[in-house]
């Protein structure tokens, strides 16, 4: 009989790990931590740091413990305060799971929620700040920093560990978080036996595994010494969470995501010895985690797409579960990309960064036309080789991508590095029957492939030789069949622009170059495809033909177009080449134009009027004032209002990006929520912690959109005021007042840039 709960802190069972066992010569054994009464392996640090803390007599009832936890610190710590009698104030960042709040809210602490993108860095700052501002009324149990957390590990831990393997454990591995379950087991274990390893496993940088640390990263714990461990072991964050999903499935162990990165290295330990006994610690259970990644579908069951092919809304099933393969059409690099080209690279960007936002795998491949009669005539105009003269063109390229926030493609494969790809898929189609050679040329016979038409809807009998399709010079069999491999010309041979084949030398068309290009990346079937309309007919059904005669498998499952631009009623292209340096003269900063190409949904047209100008000014000045508010409020009554619209104006923006892009309304939710927002403001009805969680949802929300303004006025509160006003009389046209106030806060060292007013 235990006179406490706290008794029943340690002690926990070691379970043997057979199926996912690499060598039969080394035993694996799984220290079960959340066996402890809280639930984790920081229940036993907690208790120490506590019970060290009243030995000493430095925590005394009338304090409020306070710590900085990614959770399972906090819960444990939650426990033993309630037993104790003490206060708990916890920080921690607002991504860690639901879960651990609800469970921390429950044993009655107190949460201070810090932005998410500061990680645990955040949290410790604002413990560490409210320590020194009111050292009498907080005590810190600093766990990053106290032997406490060590001790307990040493002192309890190792001893269960030794006794339980009856002294014959060879190698330790434990994941690396505050690093005091390995400083203990270190000084532990090593006493009662020097040769035993200590193995500690980290994440890489910019990692998604909730409770660890790399140790450049954030805050290294001054508990910390490296030279403690035998070995330290970078892990993956995807071999983490499948390992931690495999000891559910084939173990019947549910744990949490720094177990699956425990136990994935212990695999590898194993592996590599001889003989002998590895032990593990899987410090808490995946009930913590229902909420994240970890156990969450991989593929949300609500995403639907239009595809062009089926003109229908399609639920988006991928060929890979939790995977998405994407191909963009990309530019013919003769000439800055014109805005309609930045619409289709903004669309595209919207819909990988979502995909993204709701958990898949992204794979995007977008291909550089360098080699074609744009290129070859402009490279020849300018007296520069053709490398040269595309390679300026491809730094401009990604300059402006930059500019428009476009996160980069995985592969950007140019024309010129892949002519064998493409001479190679020309063979194939030559041998099936569906291509043949004329003049030197090779040329794909439409009428040997029945599908024809099924993407675009295009009848044959309406094309118009000579506008729909080029003739070619009429050299083909049949005036509608399109070229694959076209013959040079002298000046081509002269400048060696060519590849050489068994029909001639030759160079391919852009229909040609995308089939190519698209499945030596993505393979012969992949997810979606995306361009603009102006393409459909003939480049995209003839890219589809080219494919799926080569493979008999189809090309792309879904396609999806984005509708054309029109600036003071004309339509982009290639006769009307408006780029954004030219939307810079006219006084559109790069955020205003991103935000303009991608609030109108991508199936319906982009309109630039001045008054579209004006409108796109305004809704993001209505966006900053609230952004810049809620950063430098300091003051306020918290309520559970907020915290309902907070989690609203995430569910709302899913469900309408859910269904087909719909940004329009999505745009339109943010804007009521905003109006929501600042009416509580207005009563002073939202506290330092209420406005931290919304601003972590519009971080989440800005993952996607890239139009938010995260403007950091922790240093000086008074420069977020000083913004909100400045956006309120820009927003009323009040110049003057925002001149005035721009001024003032150059002279607080804030620089902004404006577009001219309108």
């Amino acid at each position: 009989m235990s006179n406490s709960l706290l008794d029943l802190i340690g002690n926990t069972p070691l379970v043997e790990i057979r199926r996912m066992n690499p060598n039969p010569l080394v035993r694996i054994f799984a220290k079960l931590e959340y066996m402890n009464p809280g639930g984790s392996v920081k229940d036993r640090a907690a208790l120490y740091m506590i019970r060290m803390a009243e030995e000493a007599g430095i925590l005394t009832k009338d304090k409020v413990v306070i710590e900085a936890t990614s959770g399972n610190t906090g819960i444990g710590l939650a426990m033993v305060c309630a037993i104790r009698g003490y206060r708990l104030m916890l920080a921690m960042s607002e991504s860690v799971s639901l879960e651990r709040r609800r469970i921390l809210k429950a044993r009655g602490a107190e949460i201070l929620l810090t932005p998410g993108h500061l990680g645990t860095d955040g949290a410790i700052e604002a413990v560490y700040r409210l320590v020194r501002e009111h050292p009498d009324r907080y005590f810190m149990t600093d766990q990053y920093n106290t032997e406490a957390n060590w001790r307990a590990h040493a002192e309890g831990t190792s001893r269960e560990i030794w006794e339980q393997t009856g002294g014959k454990v060879d190698a330790v591995v434990a994941t690396m978080g505050t690093t005091g379950t390995l400083m203990g087991l270190s000084r532990g274990l090593k006493g009662l036996n020097p040769e035993v390893r200590i193995i500690g496993v980290e994440p890489y940088l910019g990692h998604r595994i909730q409770g660890l640390k790399n140790m450049k990263e954030a805050y290294q714990p001054e508990l910390y010494e490296k030279n403690r461990l035998d070995q330290k072991v970078n892990i993956e964050d995807g071999r983490a969470f499948d390992t931690a999903r495999r000891l559910a499935l084939e173990e019947g162990l549910l744990v949490g995501m720094s177990s699956g990165a425990a136990m994935a290295v212990a695999q590898d330990v194993a592996a590599s010895m001889e003989k002998g006994v590895v032990v593990v610690m899987l410090p808490d259970s995946g009930e913590r985690y229902l909420s994240t990644e970890l156990f969450a579908s991989k593929t949300p069951d609500t995403l639907k797409f239009y595809n062009t092919l089926s003109r229908t809304r399609e639920a988006f099933k991928p060929l890979h579960e939790g995977k998405a393969s994407i191909y963009s059409c990309g530019p013919t690099v003769h000439d800055r990309m014109h805005l309609g080209g930045c619409r289709r690279a903004v669309f595209s960007d919207l819909l990988c960064r979502y995909l993204k936002f709701r958990g898949l795998d992204v794979t995007h491949v977008m291909n550089i036309t360098d080699m074609d009669d744009k290129t070859i005539a402009g490279s020849e105009a300018a007296g520069l080789p053709l490398k040269d003269f595309t390679a300026k063109w491809i730094n401009i390229f990604h300059a402006d991508l930059a500019r428009l926030k476009v996160e980069p493609a995985k592969h950007y494969p140019l024309v010129s590095e892949h002519l064998d790809d493409m001479v190679s898929l020309t063979r194939k189609l030559v041998s099936s029957g569906v291509a043949y050679e004329k003049h030197h040329s090779i040329y794909f016979n439409i009428s040997a492939f029945p599908e024809y038409g099924s993407l675009s809807g295009v009848d044959l009998d309406k094309i118009r030789l000579g506008a729909t399709v080029d003739l070619e010079e009429y050299e083909k069999d049949n005036p509608r069949d399109f070229t694959l491999l076209k013959r040079i010309r002298l000046s081509e041979l002269k400048r060696g622009i060519y590849a050489s084949t068994e029909w001639g030398n030759v160079r391919p068309s852009l229909h040609l170059q995308c089939a190519a290009m698209s499945m030596k990346y993505l393979g012969q079937t992949f997810d979606i495809h995306t361009s603009s309309r102006d393409l459909l007919f003939p480049h995209h059904e003839n890219e589809v033909a080219i494919a799926t005669a080569a493979t008999g498998a189809p090309m792309a499952r879904c396609w999806m177009h984005c509708d054309r631009v029109f600036v003071d009623g004309q339509a982009v292209g290639q006769e009307c080449r408006i780029t954004l340096e030219d939307l810079e003269k006219r006084g559109m900063t790069d955020r205003e134009i991103r935000f303009w190409l991608l609030s109108a949904h991508y199936r319906k047209p982009a309109l630039l009027t001045e008054d579209i100008q004006l409108a796109v000014r305004r809704s993001l000045s209505r966006i900053d004032s609230c952004i810049h508010r809620l950063a430098c409020l300091t003051t306020g009554e918290e309520n559970s209002e907020l915290e309902r619209l907070a989690l609203e104006l995430k569910e709302n923006f899913i469900r309408d990006m859910d269904d087909d892009l719909n940004i329009s309304a999505a745009m339109g939710g943010i804007f009521n929520q905003i109006r929501s927002i600042n009416r509580l403001l207005a009563e002073g009805r939202v506290g330092p912690l209420g406005a931290s969680a919304i601003l972590q949802v519009f971080r989440d929300l800005d993952s996607v959109l890239q139009i938010f303004d995260f403007v950091d006025t922790t240093g000086n509160p008074e420069i977020g005021l000083k913004l909100a006003e400045r956006e309120a009389a820009r927003s009323r046209g009040d110049w003057e007042a925002a001149d005035h106030l721009r001024e003032e806060l150059l002279r607080m060292g804030v620089m902004l840039q404006d577009g001219r007013k309108l």
